[in-house]
């Protein structure tokens, strides 16, 4: 894959991302405003939707806060497990008190242009530490686990996308085999063996790690105990008990299992 394509993939996987969190602001904000509503209801107490709507903007300054921290946490990239929890306890500390200072700033700009008699910024700030503070804080605390956690995902997608050897451990051996003459991998207890065009080779891993190696868009578990190589499939013969059988480039037959339909449900329309 070139550089380009490896930044095209980048940019859109961080877009996506990024619309996510909007549309998940936006409707944390709408819920809140939704909260505010039916309290007042409940309670039979004044309902103001200037005043919800500009308090509950609180919710939508999580937006450029998370965009913003994204682009700082991939800046530093702490690398042990000891700097990235001092990472994220000082992170979420700074980025707290400072989510918490500019929103009660911007409802103070606001109320003094839309209010005759403006709201006061001890009672603001007071008001937001009383409610919100909490959760702010777990926020922040968490986010950089969270952008590990994902970015740790996107490395490994890129890494399926780009690979097109796998090596297989075999003993004190070490095979690099092109993924694609891979025919399938069958569980050989407890071992895993790995079938392609030229040879048979007995795999020192599980089938679940062996896996996560391989492209899922060409690779298919099927069973259990077995992943196929859909590109290698020539017929699929059903048992008449919601089985089927898939027959190999090879002549070889694999079982495709009725529990794991959902993934090769798709090549019986091939």
């Amino acid at each position: 894959m070139t550089t380009d394509k490896l930044s095209k993939t980048n940019n859109k996987f961080l877009n996506m991302k990024f619309r996510v969190i909007i549309l998940f602001c936006i409707i944390i904000y709408g819920l809140a405003i939704l909260q505010d509503y039916l309290f007042s209801i409940f309670k039979s107490i004044s309902f103001y939707w200037s005043d919800t709507m500009l308090y509950n903007i609180y919710w939508l300054l999580f937006i450029p806060f998370i965009q913003f921290i994204n682009y700082v946490y991939c800046k530093f990239q702490p690398k042990t497990q000891i700097k990235k929890i001092l990472y994220a306890l000082g992170s979420g500390l700074v980025f707290s008190l400072l989510h918490i200072f500019i929103f009660t700033s911007i409802f103070i700009l606001l109320s003094n242009l839309i209010y005759p008699i403006p709201h006061r910024f001890s009672t603001i700030l007071k008001n937001v530490i009383s409610n919100q503070s909490q959760i702010t804080i777990i926020t922040y605390l968490f986010l950089p686990f969270v952008i590990e956690y994902l970015n740790r995902k996107k490395r490994q997608k890129k890494n399926i996308s780009t690979h097109k050897f796998i090596t297989i451990k075999n003993g004190t051996r070490r095979i690099k085999v092109d993924t694609s003459s891979i025919l399938f991998i069958q569980t050989d207890r407890p071992y895993t063996t790995v079938f392609s065009n030229n040879q048979k080779i007995l795999h020192h891993e599980s089938l679940k790690k062996l896996e996560k190696l391989l492209d899922p868009q060409v690779f298919i578990r099927v069973h259990r105990s077995a992943i196929i190589n859909k590109n290698h499939i020539t017929e699929i013969k059903s048992r008449k008990n919601g089985d089927y059988d898939g027959i190999l480039t090879s002549g070889q037959t694999i079982r495709f299992s009725r529990h794991y339909r959902q993934n090769w449900n798709t090549l019986l329309n091939h």
